[in-house]
């Protein structure tokens, strides 16, 4: 794996590109498929997940999966998921046979940007093995769900993948899937703060316009603060 001056260095480089040029850094957008109009899905060349240059980690907080089997339960019994947030629900869909490291930089990606971390079921089909597992890649405290029908609500077939959603994504079509209108996504190996640039620069007007407000928000709670 690469160190942690690596990928700091690899994030720095993708900001710069952004700043820039006002569009993904140099290569990266020759790595998004077409999509058709009206909708809009991606998918990111897979590499090096990026970690926030000079971002200090949380304190390890644990994670109570307890609360994880009700709602993975209640996932079965066929509740339909809805967005409750003004600037949309931000979902990293994972599985715990991801490598280590990429799952303890989402979990810490996921708890500085309000996102949620989905799993499809438990590991092995044990709730030990699944609180363990997880407890180790989430030192940050970051919430997760483990919900089937996430999964299929969004179509998503492989990992990472991440969601931005509006509120209309609750409303599923009869096979249990969510317009494609009412959300994109992004799959790879790509920080959060990347794939909603993504989003904000090639997402239907709504979803990008949900992708500026939850960067807006990242820009400025890391601000450096001003002196009085």
């Amino acid at each position: 794996m690469p160190s942690d001056q690596q990928i700091r260095a690899v994030m720095e480089q993708q900001r710069k590109g952004l700043k820039d040029q006002g569009v993904l850094g140099a290569g990266a957008a020759s790595r998004v498929q077409p999509v058709a109009p009206g909708t809009y899905k991606t998918e990111v060349f897979p590499g090096t997940l990026p970690d926030a240059a000079g971002k200090k980690r949380d304190t390890p907080t644990g994670d109570n999966l307890e609360e994880l089997v009700s709602k993975y339960n209640s996932a079965l019994r066929g509740d339909a998921p809805k967005a409750v947030s003004a600037r949309g629900d931000l979902v990293v869909f994972v599985s715990l046979s991801m490598p280590k490291e990429v799952l303890t930089e989402l979990s810490r990606q996921a708890k500085e940007m309000g996102a949620m971390l989905v799993l499809r079921g438990f590991k092995d089909g044990s709730v030990d093995k699944t609180r363990i597992a997880a407890q180790e890649v989430n030192p940050s405290g970051a919430p997760w769900e483990i919900h089937p029908d996430l999964f299929k609500a969004f179509k998503v077939n492989k990992v990472p993948t991440i969601v931005l959603a509006n509120a209309a994504s609750g409303s599923l079509d009869e096979e249990g899937c969510a317009p494609e209108a009412t959300y994109g996504s992004v799959s790879g190996n790509v920080s959060l703060e990347l794939a909603l640039n993504t989003l904000r620069l090639r997402g239907r007007p709504d979803i990008a316009k949900l992708a500026e407000l939850r960067l807006a928000d990242l820009r400025s709670r890391n601000a450096p603060a001003k002196l009085r």
